[in-house]
């Protein structure tokens, strides 16, 4: 009885997926749209969670081969969209003491930070690699549908444009990639992002940012109980700096996990941080 129940579900599924890929694909731009309303969305809805994130990242030679790997743990959640990091442990040993209070001051200033740039009506943006910039900036094209689990996905190609011949720093970083975009077509999320740096991007001499060709960035999001995506694992290689962040010629993967509802109240943490010191 089990074994014609587990048909009967199975052949359910198949012809739902077979339902799916006869749609005709939604227009590029309307879909272009929503996902950009979509991300706005989460971008505030994410403030309400608190994660966990492991990262292994390994520094490269001149030639390419791994010179140092090194294992980080760390919590964070949002505030006004802006992450608020701690690191837990560095090669699967707890921080020293002195270590930990240098994490605590510099949360305590990000927090503080973070709260005066909402009040001037400023939220993070996440900086110029996110999703949501190549949906609003990159030229997609070649649009198909998959199945990512089940789900169908509309798969875009991220393109030549022509026509982009500057701009400000995101739109100048993202002209020089290519890859692919995977959005979910019933909910409008960004599932994967997959792109490569074509040619080098050098802004103010490469103080504020200098990207290398050759630097890929892949990242991978998947929905909560409670419907809301959140990026669950983020690999990379190659060699980057954008303003903040650098990234030297490495290749890392981070996952993301433990993830829950969290309503941060920034006051709450301050004074919670300034207990510990």
């Amino acid at each position: 009885m089990r074994r014609i129940l587990n048909l009967i579900w199975t052949a359910a599924v198949l012809h739902g997926c077979l339902l799916a890929q006869d749609k005709p694909i939604p227009n590029q731009e309307a879909l272009r749209q929503r996902a950009i309303a979509t991300a706005d969305r989460t971008a505030e809805q994410r403030d309400r969670y608190e994660c966990r994130e492991r990262q292994v990242q390994n520094d490269l030679d001149s030639k390419g081969r791994v010179k140092k790997t090194n294992t980080t743990e760390q919590e964070f959640f949002f505030l006004h969209g802006r992450p608020i990091m701690r690191e837990v442990s560095r090669d699967g040993k707890p921080l020293s003491d002195s270590d930990k209070k240098k994490q605590d001051d510099r949360i305590r200033k990000e927090i503080e930070d973070a709260e005066k740039a909402f009040k001037k009506e400023k939220r993070g943006d996440g900086g110029p690699l996110t999703s949501r910039n190549f949906l609003k900036l990159a030229r997609l094209g070649n649009e198909r549908r998959v199945l990512v689990g089940g789900r169908p996905t509309i798969v875009f190609d991220v393109i030549d444009n022509p026509d982009n011949k500057g701009g400000d720093i995101p739109q100048r970083i993202i002209a020089a990639m290519r890859g692919t975009l995977s959005v979910d077509e019933e909910t409008g999320h960004v599932q994967d992002l997959n792109v490569t740096g074509v040619r080098d991007v050098k802004i103010a001499g490469g103080l504020v940012a200098n990207i290398h060709k050759g630097f890929q960035l892949h990242t991978i999001a998947a929905p909560q109980n409670d419907g809301v995506w959140l990026l669950k694992t983020i690999y990379g290689s190659g060699d980057a700096r954008m303003g903040l962040f650098f990234h030297p010629a490495a290749n890392f993967k981070a996952d993301v996990e433990g993830c829950k509802l969290y309503n941060v109240d920034a006051d709450a943490v301050v004074k919670q941080v300034e207990g510990k010191q």
